[in-house]
């Protein structure tokens, strides 16, 4: 038994000293990863809003979960950006450049490529989307404002108690604006969203017995904790 030790001691030393006669040994393995490419390419601004509970990424999702199959997150600043997401499956029915949370689940999406974009038969499918806002306003205008408010708050020219939701006047019309409905209260107090009308409207049952009841416009806690989120981190625009 001792000499078979002694003979596995000495033959991996006269590997070893074969190795280095030879020169610097390699160790890096390449793995050759299966399935479909997809590089973005944008100008982007507005990444330094986002705080460690949610991130922007290039996600890979199918149709029937919000979990995202397989991801990559973008941490460079402002500026130029190219990130290619490698690898992904076939079950993948679109790749969005989103918001997730920490489970990875979808909280917003800023742009999408699905269908026959993303089946082409090409090594790497570009994703190009010039200059992009990718701040926590952009995210919450795209999934809240947008897809809740702005039928009664400014999509035809007229709105609801003066309240204007659309892009680009937003930021505007909430923040540090007094509420006309809460006696004291402020629309959108940086900072603080528990004392904010707009989180309250969106979360609690403050509105019933309003003219019109928002109780359950936002009931996504995904939506719910983006509208906290952008508030309690100063809500910039």
């Amino acid at each position: 038994m001792y000499k078979s030790i002694i003979l596995t001691i000495f033959a991996s030393l006269f590997l070893a000293l074969v190795g280095c006669d030879d020169g610097p040994v390699d160790e890096t393995v390449v793995y050759q990863q299966e399935g479909r490419n997809v590089k973005l390419t944008a100008n982007v601004t507005g990444l330094d809003t986002w705080p460690t509970a949610l991130y922007v990424a290039l996600a890979a999702f199918n149709d029937e979960s919000d979990y995202a199959i397989t991801s990559r997150r973008i941490t460079d600043g402002d500026g130029s950006l190219s990130v290619a997401l490698t690898g992904i499956s076939d079950d993948a029915t679109r790749v969005e450049l989103c918001v997730l949370n920490n489970l990875r689940q979808r909280v917003a999406t800023f742009a999408t490529i699905e269908g026959t974009a993303l089946q082409a038969d090409i090594d790497t499918i570009p994703f190009a989307l010039g200059n992009i806002h990718l701040s926590m306003l952009a995210a919450l205008q795209n999934s809240v404002f947008n897809t809740t408010c702005i039928g009664c708050h400014g999509e035809n020219g007229t709105a609801a108690a003066g309240l204007f939701l659309t892009e680009g006047r937003s930021h505007e019309a909430l923040v540090n604006q007094p509420s006309k409905r809460v006696d004291g209260g402020t629309l959108v107090k940086p900072n603080d969203a528990l004392q904010s009308v707009l989180y309250q409207v969106l979360t609690t049952e403050l509105t019933k017995g309003w003219h019109y009841d928002h109780t359950g416009e936002v009931i996504d806690s995904r939506r719910q904790r983006l509208v906290m989120e952008w508030i309690r981190g100063g809500a910039k625009e």
